[in-house]
């Protein structure tokens, strides 16, 4: 049976990101803010995944992990897609995450077997906090965003790499782990 699925590292919330997420849902009524305990960075988007490819999905997932150590990054600044006036993503930024663009590379290469489609643009880093329904009256969110432009939201430190399921609910999406790759340096 099918599930939609996405390959990503989870990011710890802290009371920055709680408080950022918070001033922007005061800021946009059309924004959709995701809740701070379910924040990651997404390596892969696969969607729609048959359940039967998830031992072939753990071993590329495994090939792609491959001599890559636990990492730091750190959690700096705030932007959003596009720039300008039409927003529709929100997001926090990443640094430190070169080695998590050389796994999201191979993933991208090595899961096309399977039929799921290339990006079509380079790996950038972030995490998504919100999404615009509709990039009309952000003129506050923008205010907010510039507010934490710069703002440290700390370190984090990626031990894992996982296979998530996502199932969209009314309040929002809740995501399960699927399968666990740690990373060792194998």
């Amino acid at each position: 049976m099918p599930f939609r699925a996405f390959v990503s590292v989870d990011v710890e919330s802290n009371e920055k990101i709680v408080r950022f997420a918070e001033e922007l849902r005061r800021a946009g009524r059309t924004l959709k803010v995701v809740d701070p305990s379910i924040i990651h960075l997404t390596l892969k988007f696969l969607g729609e995944t048959e359940e039967r490819i998830v031992p072939e999905i753990r071993q590329v997932i495994e090939r792609s992990t491959a001599g890559i150590h636990p990492m730091r990054l750190r959690l700096v600044g705030a932007g959003t897609f596009p720039g300008g006036s039409r927003i529709r993503v929100v997001w926090i930024g990443v640094e430190g995450a070169g080695e998590l663009g050389v796994i999201a590379r191979r993933l991208d290469e090595e899961l096309q077997i399977f039929g799921f489609r290339r990006e079509g643009r380079p790996f950038a880093a972030h995490i998504t906090l919100a999404r615009a329904r509709e990039p009309i009256g952000m003129g506050a969110v923008k205010n907010t965003v510039q507010k934490y432009s710069k703002e440290d939201f700390g370190e984090q430190m990626i031990r894992s790499v996982r296979l998530k399921r996502s199932v969209l609910t009314p309040s929002g999406p809740a995501y399960s782990t699927v399968e666990e790759v740690a990373l060792e340096g194998r």
